[in-house]
């Protein structure tokens, strides 16, 4: 056993139902605060560094955030569950974008049990767009690999992992006048 900090609350280091937890190259400790609907931050001692996020739908807000992993560039990656979506800001706490999900095929699990169900099979071709079943449906986790620069979130009530490449040189868009 080394440390150990926080205990049950609201305020700044304190916690309400803590459910993801992760930490950056230098250290930095950030926790996802579940029933706080926040992302904290500490030192390595557990000095309390910022919070990130409040109750909400929009950008920047979370409702019951699962998980949270960290780049080597900083940026932060929050995994906001009962909002169906995966946030993602810059090292300085800025919105930058949101994941929804955009699978274009069933997971082999998925097949398996459309396979095994012929009323299923029939349900769906009724169906005019699959596009709900392209996105979370309450993300569990995500986790960045920082050696293959991809972002891989947990979509368990889908039975599937979501893989995606961050893009480290973007292009300036082209303009014809």
């Amino acid at each position: 056993f080394i440390n150990q900090w926080g205990s049950r609350g609201a305020d700044a280091g304190e916690f309400n139902s803590p459910w993801g937890i992760t930490a950056d190259g230098q250290g930095h400790v950030y926790v996802a605060d579940h029933k706080n609907h926040r992302i904290q931050k500490f030192n390595a001692d557990g000095e309390f560094v910022f919070e990130l996020g409040s109750h909400g739908k929009g950008d920047n807000q979370f409702d019951h955030p699962s998980s949270v992993a960290v780049d080597s560039d900083g940026e932060i990656y929050v995994c906001d569950w009962a909002n169906n979506r995966v946030q993602t800001f810059d090292k300085d706490r800025n919105y930058l974008t949101t994941f929804e999900g955009n699978a274009q095929e069933l997971s082999k699990w998925q097949r398996q049990y459309v396979n095994a169900n012929p009323d299923v099979y029939k349900a769906r071709r009724r169906v005019y767009t699959l596009e709900p079943e392209q996105r979370f449906a309450l993300p569990m986790a995500v986790a960045f690999d920082n050696e293959k620069s991809r972002l891989m979130v947990v979509d368990a009530q889908r039975w599937r992992i979501q893989i995606y490449n961050k893009l480290r040189n973007y292009a300036d868009p082209q303009f014809n006048i």
